[in-house]
C-alpha cells in the first residue's frame, strides 16, 4: 500500500484543479491523505463536496481518502506538515509519496515510480541530482522539485524532515541527502516527460503568505549546511513523533462501498 500525502494551507483554488488527478491513479493500490493547517478559504467545505460529487470518478485502486486537520490555526511549515502526514499515513502504508496541492500527477505516476522504490535500497525524487559538477536543479520550472516517494521504513530511519529550520528552502535537499547518507540510492527521471507530473506556476507571494517563517534561506549557506552533515538522523522531529494535535477523518473508504 502507498499513501500520497498532500499538504494544504489556503490553497483551495489549486486543490479544485488538481484533485481529479489524485483520485484517478491507476495500477497500484493507494490512499490519499490531505494535511490541512486550518485553511480559511473554503477548503474544508470544498474537499467534502468534491469527494461527494466525484465518487464515480474514483480509481478502482483508490482505497481511502483521509483528511487530517490541526486543532490549532497554525502558520504553515511544509516540513512539519509532511512529518505529521507521515505519522498518520505510515500506520498502514509501506511507501509514502509526498506531493503538493498545486501539482498534477499523471494517471500512472504512483504505479510507475513506486515500483522503483525498494526499502533499504532506493527512493525516488523528481529533480536532477547533485554531482561533482554542481548542485541539484529542476528538470524544468514546472516540474515539482519536492515530489518524493520513499519507503516508510527508510523515512522513519532518518526521522523525516528537519523541523528545526523555520525559513523556506532546502528542506527537500536536506531529506534527500540524509536518505543517501543512510545508504539509499536516489532515482531521478531522465527528463520532464518521465517525471509524470507538473505544477501550476505561481509567484512567491502565494507560496509564502501563510508560512511560519517567510524568510528564504540563503542558497550557498544552505548547501554548505546540508552537504556538511554526516549523520543521517534528524533530531528535530516533534511533528514526526505526532507531538501536535491533529484529527484524522476518513472521507471515503472503498471497503464501505
Amino acid at each position: 500500500m502507498i499513501t500520497i500525502v498532500i499538504t494544504v494551507k489556503n490553497r483551495c483554488e489549486h486543490f479544485l484543479q488538481t484533485f481529479p488527478s489524485a483520485i484517478t491513479q491507476y495500477g497500484t493500490d493507494y490512499n490519499i491523505l490531505y494535511v490541512d493547517f486550518v485553511s480559511d478559504d473554503g477548503f474544508q467545505e470544498s474537499i467534502l463536496e468534491e469527494v461527494r460529487k466525484r465518487e464515480k470518478m474514483f480509481s478502482p485502486y483508490l482505497n481511502r481518502i483521509e483528511y487530517c486537520l490541526s486543532e490549532e490555526d497554525l502558520k504553515f511549515n511544509p516540513r512539519k506538515a509532511r512529518n505529521i502526514g507521515f505519522h498518520f499515513a505510515s500506520q498502514d502504508s509501506d511507501k509514502i509519496a509526498f506531493s503538493d496541492v498545486d501539482v498534477f500527477i499523471g494517471m500512472d505516476y504512483l504505479s510507475y515510480w513506486s515500483n522503483k522504490v525498494v526499502c533499504g535500497e532506493a527512493f525516488v525524487a523528481t529533480r536532477v541530482c547533485e554531482s561533482r559538477a554542481g548542485f541539484p536543479f529542476r528538470l524544468r520550472p514546472e516540474i515539482n522539485y519536492g515530489n518524493v516517494i520513499v519507503s516508510s521504513a527508510d523515512y522513519e530511519r532518518v526521522r523525516g524532515f528537519d523541523e528545526g529550520v523555520g525559513s523556506w528552502g532546502g528542506d527537500d535537499d536536506d531529506l534527500y541527502h540524509r536518505l543517501k547518507l543512510s545508504g539509499l540510492r536516489e532515482i531521478n527521471p531522465h527528463n520532464e516527460f518521465e517525471a509524470k507530473q507538473y505544477s501550476i506556476l505561481h509567484g512567491d507571494k502565494l507560496r509564502l503568505s501563510f508560512m511560519e517563517n517567510q524568510d528564504r534561506n540563503e542558497k550557498e549557506s544552505t548547501w554548505e549546511y546540508i552537504y556538511g552533515q554526516t549523520d543521517c538522523v534528524n533530531k528535530n522531529d516533534d511533528y514526526f513523533n505526532g507531538n501536535a494535535v491533529f484529527n484524522k477523518e476518513i472521507l471515503y473508504s472503498k471497503s464501505k462501498g
